[in-house]
């Protein structure tokens, strides 16, 4: 008898699975790298203020740039990957982010850590565009909401490490340590991605005028944080919207161009793409508001509210794997209905009934309402995109967050500074903004991709 070979197909599926485990363990870490160093660089500001005699409210620059260039650059990205390779893109983008992280640690001025931090924001755009197509590249399809729900804990749990982390290493160290942290891990996750991220498949992909459609947010955003500082924004406005009709007309003046856009152009993919943004705007409308407004109408101290923080990212981080185990399994139909609940009851709510009980219930419901609606809207954009150009796709989606990151903040600032002082009834009046231009548009739009799924099926 001839020797039994130990090595059969059931050891060939068991190196096949840990190469894929590896590979989404170098695309998480990519991926976090944005959200966990935007939290750790804020609890920097105080040192950071004080270090180069800056107002501190020069520091919210570091916020607004940071969301603006990474929604400008993600389309772009994602159009360089589909062009050049998305692992080979998505590896500059690490290699980028690492290096901008050392160059930012070593900032003599804070014009030079600005400019290192919007260098960061660009190759963070780089790395997420393409992160997310790569995820639909290396993951079963059966199993991709799975997968993409982990990536979503992953992205808000390192939100919340990243702010207790940087309080902790702030007591010990000084501001530096919060930018060279990102060091190891660029270099974890480039190597890994090296060594275990699939190669390219061949691709006759054109670079086209479309991969620039993000660069209107700029302007956009500038006009935001304008209207916030009670400034001009209309020329701001007036500049993004020229900016689009010149991109616009590039796009449909140029074939391949046109070609381009026929791979995602669809109502499944536009719907994602707007309950992404009306669902992060509510979010970061809610968050601007809640600690001024909890203390004002709960008596709620600063340092508490981290709990509470702790509540609304918690219920988003447990949720968010066993939602899309959920959709993959059983579709999304309803849960769909589950986010529109999720989303609204606990802003009526807030705004009719609040105590300390309600409050928490509430925001741990948002929480759910979150990663539900997220999940929904990137598997409907990713799943409706074609796989040639998956990864612009993913880019222009993703630019959708940080727009609606952006639009959340400056209602809620805007609301709020026409009150003299931070009241009870200040906070009632931004979630009622927000329920008439976040809650009821994601509810319609959810509603529009239950349309567009039955036309599909």
């Amino acid at each position: 008898m001839s020797p039994t070979n130990s090595e059969g197909p059931g050891t060939d599926q068991q190196g096949a699975r840990l190469k894929r485990f590896l590979a989404i363990v170098a695309i998480t870490i990519g991926y976090i790298l944005n959200p966990l160093n935007g939290s750790l660089a804020v609890t920097s500001y105080p040192q950071l203020s004080e270090f180069f005699d800056v107002p501190y409210a020069r520091l919210s620059a570091m916020v607004m740039y940071f969301m603006a260039v990474t929604a400008v650059g993600q389309p772009l990205a994602g159009g360089l990957g589909d062009f050049l390779g998305r692992k080979n893109v998505f590896l500059a983008g690490i290699f980028g982010f690492t290096v901008a992280s050392v160059l930012a640690a070593h900032a003599q001025s804070f014009d030079s850590l600005l400019l290192w931090r919007v260098t960061q924001a660009a190759f963070s755009g780089v790395i997420m565009a393409n992160g997310m197509a790569l995820i639909a590249q290396v993951a079963p399809k059966e199993k991709i909401t799975t997968y993409v729900g982990f990536l979503n804990s992953a992205f808000v749990a390192s939100t919340v490490i990243g702010f207790m982390l940087g309080g902790l290493l702030l007591q010990v160290f000084d501001w530096r340590i919060l930018f060279e942290l990102n060091i190891p891990l660029g270099v974890i996750a480039f190597v890994l991605a090296v060594l275990f991220v699939p190669k390219d498949a061949s691709r006759k992909v054109h670079f086209t005028a479309l991969s620039f459609i993000g660069v209107p947010f700029l302007p956009l955003a500038l006009g935001l944080q304008a209207l916030v500082q009670g400034e001009a924004f209309i020329p701001y406005i007036l500049v993004s919207f020229a900016v689009l009709a010149v991109i616009a007309f590039s796009v449909f003046s140029s074939s391949n161009s046109r070609a381009q856009l026929k791979n995602f152009a669809n109502l499944r993919f536009n719907m994602g793409c707007f309950i992404l943004l009306f669902a992060i705007a509510l979010h970061f409308a809610v968050v601007f508001t809640l600690p001024a407004w909890a203390y004002a109408a709960l008596g709620i101290e600063s340092g508490m509210m981290g709990v509470y923080f702790a509540v609304i990212a918690g219920a988003q981080v447990l949720t968010s794997p066993m939602f899309g185990k959920v959709i993959d399994r059983y579709g999304d139909g309803m849960l769909r209905w589950y986010a529109v609940l999720a989303i609204a009851l606990p802003i009526v709510t807030m705004m009719l009934y609040l105590n300390r009980v309600t409050f928490a219930l509430a925001l741990a419901l948002l929480g759910t309402g979150m990663a539900a609606s997220q999940l929904i809207a990137q598997r409907a954009s990713l799943l409706s995109s074609s796989e040639e150009s998956r990864a612009l796709a993913m880019g222009i989606f993703s630019s959708y967050r940080s727009i609606g990151g952006l639009s959340g903040n400056a209602l809620a600032a805007v609301v709020l500074a026409s009150y003299a002082t931070i009241t009870a009834a200040s906070g009632v009046r931004v979630l009622e903004w927000a329920f008439g231009l976040f809650v009821v548009p994601v509810t319609l739009a959810l509603w529009l991709l239950r349309a567009s799924s039955k036309n599909a099926s």
